[in-house]
């Protein structure tokens, strides 16, 4: 087991320079691939009544999407390095929790007392899909702007944790998604994993079942982003510009 999870102890008067300086250096080390998408608010989790850890001052949400002025990864298999960092460097940065959003239905968490990534089969973080990560930090040094300067310019200077760690990417054992080109065209009739991340990414319910409602979304993703032609058809082409890959 790892470090005890905090979760929200009480709510702060307004934020916090520990976080927002890790937040900063965060967003910096990332050369603005992602970006800072809200820190302390006093509110309750999204769904529910129980107070939300960004009233805290311990918790950001950083988003990876894609901005007007060129910020952000707008690839989710691209933005997947910042949690392979975070969770590399958890003991060092303190890291308590990790939301990731994206993965539909449901999305998947990492927490520091389980050092492990879960995969949610049920209703458990909320806003599925989401482009952005909820990110909490320890009390530890939530006030204290010089720790993550000084942690970050050990990172930098090749200190930390230089153990590998697994991919943050969940792989088909553990019930996520994998992002490689499945070697034939994802298209209206199609069924499984690589539909459920197509869907994904165009924004429509992830069943596994590529109907005409994916079709018509697919077609609207291939327009926005300039892939030609706007078939519907999920190809080499089309699967590279969604992925990267």
């Amino acid at each position: 087991m790892g470090r005890k999870y905090t979760g929200w102890d009480a709510n702060a008067s307004g934020k916090r320079a520990g976080t927002e300086k890790f937040v900063q250096l965060l967003c910096q080390h990332f050369n603005g691939a992602i970006w800072n998408n809200g820190t302390w608010v006093v509110r309750d989790v999204r769904g529910g009544s129980r107070p939300s850890v960004h009233g805290t001052g311990r918790a950001a949400d950083v988003s990876w999407k894609r901005k007007n002025d060129g910020k952000g990864y707008g690839n989710y298999k691209a933005a997947c390095e910042v949690l392979d960092f975070l969770v590399q460097h958890s003991e060092l940065l303190l890291i308590e929790e990790l939301h990731d959003y994206f993965l539909q239905p449901y999305g998947r968490g990492w927490r520091c007392d389980r050092a492990a990534w879960k995969v949610y089969d049920k209703p458990s973080i909320g806003s599925p899909g989401g482009d952005w990560w909820h990110v909490e930090i320890a009390p530890t040094h939530a006030d204290n702007p010089a720790y993550y300067e000084q942690a970050f310019a050990q990172i930098k200077a090749g200190g930390g944790q230089p153990a590998p760690v697994a991919p943050s990417t969940p792989a088909p054992a553990t019930g996520g998604l994998t992002f490689t080109y499945p070697g034939k065209a994802v298209k209206k009739g199609s069924k499984g994993d690589a539909v459920k991340l197509v869907q994904a990414v165009v924004g429509v319910n992830a069943d596994g079942n590529f109907g005409g409602q994916t079709e018509a979304a697919v077609k609207a993703w291939q327009s926005a982003h300039n892939v030609s032609p706007a078939d519907g058809i999920v190809g080499k082409q089309t699967w590279a510009a969604m992925f990267g890959a």
